[in-house]
């Protein structure tokens, strides 16, 4: 091994000498042998004059024992490391003798900022036995010092199941997440509602590190999902709407401790995404919300006016579970109850798979004892309110319903675009044929229709499902607020950023597909919860909606968004810059108003 000096002279030394060397510099005991020692062991070197020779003896050994030095010093902070930081745990003692809970520490993604995290708090007892399907019950107070230091137990999902656990661990999935960075301050809460489509999220898939980067308190909790959440007979024993209840109980746990977080009672903001979304607004209509449950609200791409947010016919959709379950008499209440109680949670799930879940209206806690009309209508209170949609946020329903005619049809082609987009406008299960008629008119030419250039009308399609699923009912939430009696500002966003990364596909990829899914719907997440590794752009594009986000539960003004001044607009475009727009309805028409929607297109994929 060979340490060149200064590219004119060499040291040699052989492994084992080397060995020898490095413990005698950082041996104590040692260093006073390692003058003598460099003397039997250095080779004969040739220099000019004595001086020089001296020089470079020197200035080997000084670089010898430095570089020894700095090794053995990043191994020992190293081992230090390792060795703390699975230690590195605090304490808070919540409110009302309820107990203590220690946490951990995190940091944030771009400052390395110290945060503190109470992972898997249990907020509410586990919802089993009697208490299955059943409104939340506070949680009881506990002696011991609670360990929550990882995620707690999601609440079931058929494709997250462990088989080594029992029922009851399964369904005790009532807890949630507090992110802080200082317990004694009065910091603006974040309370986050994940979507999933009603069935499906946890906290663990909304990581803070991007969020705490500013001064918030975020609290993440997990509620019931699945038949398991929203199954409902309109019974005082299914009563219906129980994950609501559940997050209205999570907002009452943040009253009664959020303040031992370094949190402010009363400055919470409470957003929401997709299925998040809809539960968000529900609240924002619902009697059962009170004033002091929070001050300010983000609906992102989703709301209850959406078709998709509230059930038909809950009663019926019990029966046909019941009747999956292979229980008879499904028909008498008792017999149901009966048969939905007693099934393990693996039955109930596969029982349930080809069923969708969603709020209802009519609940017995009172909820939603109106259709959300109505209760616009008897709205006494505004809050700010933040809302949008991802410009082509209707692309996943678009894909999903290409794979189920993929696996009917020999060749999807073989369709027309009336046919293809028939079926698109029939989920919308709207039986005037108004909305049929408009958007055929608004999205399509005749020649078109009757024609078989699917890739031709991609746009379209985009823009139809997008429409349909998401803007629609979001324009429609924030239109109504506002004319209805409301003095608090509303903000509508479009969401228009393009980055690396997409949801598209999500776990299941998007390959096979003869379109792009362009800006998908909840790839606006990607930029506030570190799920992703971001770099250039992408990393300045989460900064912006960092701030976007977290000034509005701040100051209750987003930074550099315009609010609505008629039902009309302006509305805020999202990208690396905020572009002002104009007309609230030309988002509608986003996809076919672009010249270069021909990027949508996979040229190599038939259609």
């Amino acid at each position: 091994m060979t340490f060149p000096i200064y590219m004119e002279y060499s040291i040699i030394f052989s492994p084992a000498e080397l060995i020898e060397l490095f413990a005698a510099i950082t041996n104590r005991n040692k260093r006073s042998q390692l003058s003598s020692w460099l003397g039997s062991h250095v080779l004969p070197v040739q220099f000019n004059s004595m001086r020089r020779r001296v020089v470079y003896v020197m200035l080997a050994l000084c670089g010898l024992v430095l570089a020894g030095l700095v090794a053995w010093l990043l191994v020992s902070m190293i081992a230090v490391a390792d060795a703390q930081t699975p230690m590195s745990t605090l304490t808070v003692e919540l409110s009302g003798q309820q107990g203590t809970v220690r946490g951990n520490y995190g940091q944030t993604a771009w400052t390395g900022q110290t945060f503190m995290q109470f992972r898997g708090i249990p907020y509410a007892e586990p919802p089993v036995g009697n208490l299955r399907f059943r409104p939340p019950v506070a949680r009881s107070p506990w002696s011991e010092t609670l360990d929550t230091l990882d995620f707690g137990q999601r609440c079931p999902v058929i494709t997250n199941l462990d088989p080594k656990m029992s029922d009851a661990q399964l369904e005790d999935c009532l807890n949630l997440c507090v992110y802080t960075k200082n317990l004694t301050a009065r910091q603006p809460v974040m309370f986050y509602v994940y979507g999933g489509g009603y069935y499906n999220g946890s906290s663990q898939d909304h990581p803070p590190h991007y969020l705490l980067e500013r001064d918030i308190v975020l609290v993440v909790p997990h509620y019931r999902v699945g038949a398991l959440g929203w199954l409902s007979t309109l019974t005082e024993q299914l009563p219906g709407n129980a994950p609501i209840g559940d997050i209205l109980l999570a907002l009452d746990w943040v009253q009664r401790h959020i303040h031992r977080f370094g949190g402010d009672p009363n400055q919470v903001t409470i957003f929401g995404q997709s299925a998040g979304a809809g539960v968000t607004s529900a609240l924002l209509l619902s009697p059962r919300t009170a004033k002091h449950h929070f001050q300010r609200a983000i609906v992102q791409s989703g709301s209850i006016f959406a078709s998709w947010a509230l059930v038909k016919d809950p009663a019926a959709q019990a029966q046909r579970i019941c009747k999956e379950l292979h229980c008879e008499r499904c028909e008498e209440h008792e017999q149901l109850l009966r048969c939905v109680r007693s099934a393990s949670v693996l039955e109930l799930l596969q029982a349930t798979k080809s069923e969708s879940f969603s709020p209802l209206v009519g609940d017995l806690q009172g909820i939603l004892p109106e259709h959300p009309e109505e209760l616009l209508k008897r709205r006494q209170r505004s809050v700010p309110l933040m809302t949008g949609f991802t410009q082509h946020d209707g692309s996943f329903v678009l894909a999903s319903y290409y794979d189920a005619l993929a696996a009917k049809l020999v060749n999807v082609s073989d369709l027309s675009v009336r046919q293809f987009s028939q079926g698109l406008i029939d989920m919308a299960k709207d039986s005037t044929g108004l909305a049929d008629n408009l958007l055929y008119r608004l999205l399509f030419t005749r020649q078109l229709l009757e024609s078989h250039a699917h890739k031709a009308a991609l746009p379209a399609y985009f823009d139809l499902t997008s429409t349909i699923y998401m803007k629609s009912p979001v324009i429609s939430l924030a239109t109504k607020l506002f004319t209805h009696r409301s003095s608090a500002p509303v903000y509508v966003y479009s969401f228009e950023y393009e980055g690396e990364h997409t949801r598209f596909g999500y776990e299941f990829g998007n390959e096979h597909y003869p379109f792009n899914g362009g800006v998908h719907h909840s790839n606006d997440n990607i930029y506030l919860f570190a799920t992703h590794s971001l770099q250039m752009e992408d990393t300045l594009m989460a900064q912006n909606m960092v701030e976007l986000w977290t000034s509005f539960a701040i100051d209750g003004v987003p930074k550099d968004l315009n609010p609505l001044t008629s039902a009309s607009g302006p509305y805020n475009r999202l990208g690396l810059h905020v572009k002002p727009g104009d007309d609230l309805l030309e988002t509608l028409t986003a996809t076919i108003d672009d010249p270069d929607n021909s990027r949508l297109q996979r040229k190599n994929v038939e259609f």
